[in-house]
């Protein structure tokens, strides 16, 4: 195969007219840039610090709110009524007491019919003295007295809420109800009286509708001490939402 020369007369691509060789530049080549890689996404249930646009530090995101739930008077009802106390040791005791009344008055219907009566109750002389007996003996009056306490009784205790085994926490849905157990309630707002700067040690009571602490504080200048304690409880408790309202009262000893 043949191969071409080149004219030595003309000019070579890259040489220099008066015959000297030179190399022709490379030209450059700018590769597009690479967009950077979308930061991965958080793993489920952490929080990323959020970026302070003014110092570039980390700063901790805000924590979530609690004790948001809205108020509903339906709802709340519900949920009181949801643990309220049965009352079962009244009803069994007032059960028992009809039941034996109840089966008194059969065996006592049911041998006279036969004609076998068998006279467990002195009829005839509880007749004889209720015939003989004024209305104003104190006797009957206090027996009037007594048996008409008894029925009052009953009735408080059938409507009169007693103290439940749970406290209910606000939900804002009446087909939902939470409780919480009293001392696990008491833990937690002692927990927090205990976070308190200054405070050593502390004890939550339930009394009634009141939250009693008594919080142990080995500083010497306690002023406002106290204050803190009812605010970080409160603070909880606004947290764990119940729906009655406990007012704080708070007795500060120093060792």
């Amino acid at each position: 195969m043949a191969r071409q020369v080149p004219d030595p007369a003309e000019p070579v691509p890259g040489a220099d007219p008066t015959g000297e060789m030179t190399t022709a530049p490379r030209a450059e080549t700018t590769e597009p840039a690479m967009p950077p890689a979308p930061p991965a996404p958080p793993a489920y249930g952490t929080t990323e610090p959020a970026m302070s646009p003014a110092y570039g530090t980390a700063e901790p995101s805000p924590p979530p709110i609690y004790g948001t739930v809205a108020k509903d008077a339906s709802a709340d009802r519900a949920a009181v009524k949801a643990f309220r106390p049965r009352r079962v040791v009244p009803a069994v005791i007032t059960a028992i007491l009809m039941t034996l009344l109840g089966l008194l008055v059969a065996l006592e219907v049911i041998s006279a019919l036969l004609g076998r009566p068998l006279r467990l109750v002195p009829y005839d002389r509880i007749l004889s003295w209720a015939t003989s007996t004024p209305w104003n003996d104190p006797r009957l009056m206090t027996g009037a007295g007594l048996a008409g306490l008894l029925g009052l009784l009953l009735v408080l205790l059938a409507l009169v809420p007693g103290r439940p085994t749970l406290i209910p926490v606000r939900t804002g849905d009446r087909d939902l109800a939470i409780g919480m157990q009293r001392r696990g309630f008491t833990r937690s707002l002692a927990h927090a009286a205990e976070q308190v700067q200054g405070i050593e040690h502390a004890r939550v009571r339930l009394r009634g509708k009141a939250v009693h602490v008594a919080a142990d504080s080995g500083m010497r200048d306690t002023r406002g001490l106290a204050d803190a304690v009812r605010e970080a409880v409160n603070l909880r408790i606004t947290a764990l939402s119940p729906v009655w309202k406990y007012p704080v009262r708070v007795h500060l000893r120093e060792k």
